[in-house]
């Protein structure tokens, strides 16, 4: 005999309805107060005319009634557990309480933290929730037990960054603490959401800043990074201008390690600029904010357009295909600032004063090779553009250095800026930590 709940039923919170399989002709109804009735199937369903003309039939034999609830009620293979249907397997939910009173805890393991799982969980997950799921776990304890809150560090558009300190490690970490009413209302869930899954999968190399963990509660996302004290490139830059060749050689080696790293894990960076690029306590390169980066595999183009326009490339501004070249025209900008202070200008339109693909160097004494660097990384021409780590070893500019120093980091940075600017370098100004992937222009595939 197959039992299953009787679509007809609107209450399900005294009353039990079985439906019996006798040729879709009869269903067998129990009450609350233990009274047994046969209905004819159609009446239930909401047949107007088999209304009329059917009516229940109580069974009046009190012996056979008694004798259908025993072999129900009592069978061992049908507990109340699971009182639907006695062919499923035990229920997931208790019947002796609510859901609401249910602990969510016991359904964690099980679904929450597996994609195919969620829909069949029996705790009813809100759509806030599933809509970051499985990147963005649920958390069911609350973390500010275990952090305590330091200054504010920065403020975004989606939220905002602070300094924590976590009482369990002993540690300093960054935790951006995102809204997620904002993300939704920006259309912006899929950013997030690779955001995270980049900076956890990429965050192990040397020069990129470490994601720690991320989660989720009802209102905001909370992802926590490692803590750089070492401020911003943009604030190295403001206070000195133009910076020592020794430094910009390391320092663009650095950063073209992390780009060549990203693209052959096939990412996309998208947002390279000095308040994205952050200095270690040993005065390091870190990027950081992910959150314009994107999967794509290594030879394949994308039309999004997104960054700080300055630091776009110019087949970015035109709105055309492009792909992992547009992080090394950044880098061309970025070197280019770190060797003179000024950016360089790019005539990228048909209707400009000079020639189209003619890149203007600001003025100023430049050397031979660093002037070659810029100009192979300022190809306007994405195919004639320097785009691999394997080429840039070659120029002139990084004739013969040794990029598996820089990579071991056995070049010491922090000497070397106080070789050139005394102890300067420590008086600079407070660290901050930028939040402007969100703030920039993005527009849809």
């Amino acid at each position: 005999m197959k039992i299953s709940k009787c679509p007809a039923a609107k209450k399900l919170t005294k009353d039990f309805y079985l439906k019996f399989n006798l040729g879709s002709v009869k269903c067998l109804f129990f009450t609350e107060k233990g009274t047994v009735s046969i209905r004819n199937k159609s009446r239930l369903m909401g047949n107007t005319s088999a209304r009329e003309t059917a009516n229940s039939d109580q069974v009046n034999n009190s012996a056979n009634r008694r004798i259908c609830l025993q072999k129900i009620i009592l069978d061992p293979n049908n507990s109340l557990r699971s009182f639907l249907n006695v062919e499923s397997e035990q229920s997931t939910y208790s019947v002796s309480r609510p859901w609401s009173r249910v602990s969510r805890r016991r359904w964690r393991e099980s679904t929450l933290t597996l994609p195919h799982q969620a829909c069949k969980t029996a705790w009813p997950v809100s759509q806030l929730e599933t809509f970051f799921l499985p990147s963005f776990p649920v958390e069911t304890f609350h973390k500010d037990n275990n952090f305590t809150k330091l200054p504010q560090i920065s403020k975004g558009a989606f939220g905002n960054i602070y300094q924590i300190l976590d009482l369990e490690k002993n540690e300093i970490f960054a935790l951006k603490v995102l809204s997620k009413s904002k993300i939704i209302e920006s259309n912006l869930i899929k950013q997030v959401i690779e955001e995270v899954q980049i900076h956890r999968a990429c965050g192990h190399h040397p020069f990129i800043v470490r994601c720690s963990s991320n989660w989720q509660s009802r209102k905001h996302l909370y992802i926590a990074t490692e803590f750089i004290e070492g401020g911003e490139l943009w604030s190295l830059l403001d206070k000195f201008g133009a910076l020592a060749l020794e430094v910009v050689q390391l320092y663009v080696a650095q950063i073209a390690l992390a780009l060549d790293f990203l693209h052959n894990a096939g990412v996309i960076y998208r947002d390279l600029k000095p308040d994205n690029i952050l200095l270690d306590s040993d005065a390091n390169i870190k990027l950081t904010d992910f959150g314009l980066s994107k999967w794509l595999p290594y030879g394949q183009t994308t039309r999004t357009v997104c960054g700080t326009p300055k630091y776009m490339a110019p087949e970015v501004l035109r709105m055309e295909p492009y792909g992992h070249s547009a992080d090394w025209w950044s880098l061309g900008i970025n070197a280019c600032l770190m060797l003179t202070s000024k950016m360089p200008t790019a005539n990228i339109h048909p209707d400009s004063e000079h020639p189209i693909g003619k890149v203007l160097l600001p003025d100023g004494f430049l050397d031979v090779p660093s002037r070659d660097l810029l100009l192979r990384l300022l190809q306007v021409e994405p195919k004639q553009r320097l785009r691999s780590l394997r080429t840039l070893t070659t120029i002139a500019f990084f004739k013969g250095y040794n990029f598996e120093d820089v990579n071991k980091k056995k070049i010491k940075a922090k000497e070397l800026l106080k070789t050139h600017y005394g102890e300067d370098y420590d008086k600079r100004n407070e660290a901050t930590v930028s939040f402007d992937g969100f703030d920039e222009i993005l527009i849809s595939e």
